[in-house]
């Protein structure tokens, strides 16, 4: 079986197999989308009277963003719930191992399956986002919304690199640690953030209000490419000497 052969394989199997975790994960975006749409309206709008409160919001904002913003690459379904007790992906990547298709296809077909669902999912969250949100709408004009999804894709795409490496290239056990680990790391950074007073969400908004934000993207997705590359070769190195023996 040659590339293309397995690659058209493997993107008619995650269709197949995928597509109703996908229609959940653009499910989970729309119902992020209108949960934090009023809460960034209400910052924009100035209703938060309170500091503590106000600060409270842009941290949360700047976590769930960073936490929530790659999940939008991911499927939402039976089997990825339940990586800790049943690791389907790993009898998957066995079951594809065992065929006539190169690995490096393998890899391909998972991170094309992402370059699919990132940008359709992310847009419709932050579509969605800005729609519900009037006085973010008069604070921030739809280019300015565009360049902030922009900078939000492109650290998408770079931090899935980081999840599928342990997706295909670890257990599902260590890879569910790997999640929760990432979680609590952001919390942390974000709480540190937010104790100096530093909001990223809000200070992205600020430089592209300054007029920097197309250069800004352009180092953001010149560094989401380097880190998709790196991502492939390091996934396909570390899956080359994984054990899937069950």
């Amino acid at each position: 079986m040659n590339d293309r052969q397995g690659v058209k394989y493997i993107g008619s199997y995650i269709w197949r197999r995928e597509r109703l975790g996908i229609f959940f994960t653009f499910l989970f975006a729309i119902y992020m989308g209108a949960v934090m749409g009023p809460n960034l309206n209400s910052i924009w709008a100035g209703e938060v009277k309170a500091e503590g409160v106000a600060k409270f919001l842009y941290g949360m904002t700047d976590w769930l963003y960073l936490t929530m913003f790659p999940v939008y690459g991911m499927v939402m379904n039976k089997s990825a719930w339940g990586m800790w007790k049943d690791d389907q992906y790993s009898k998957r990547l066995a079951h594809w191992r065992a065929m006539p298709i190169p690995l490096a296809v393998i890899v391909k077909g998972r991170f094309l399956q992402m370059a699919f669902t990132l940008p359709v999912v992310g847009a419709v969250f932050l579509v969605l986002q800005y729609s519900v949100s009037p006085d973010l709408r008069g604070a921030i004009t739809p280019s300015q919304w565009l360049e902030n999804g922009l900078l939000w894709m492109c650290y998408g795409f770079a931090a899935n690199a980081l999840y599928i490496w342990f997706e295909l290239g670890f257990s599902g056990r260590k890879y569910v640690q790997f999640y929760m680990g990432y979680m609590l790391l952001m919390a942390i950074i974000v709480t540190t953030w937010t104790w100096q007073g530093f909001h990223l969400f809000k200070h992205m908004i600020q430089v592209i209000d300054n007029g920097n934000g197309w250069m800004l993207i352009l180092i953001m997705a010149i560094a989401a490419i380097a880190a998709t590359w790196i991502g492939y070769r390091a996934t396909v190195n570390r899956i080359r000497g994984r054990s899937l023996t069950f």
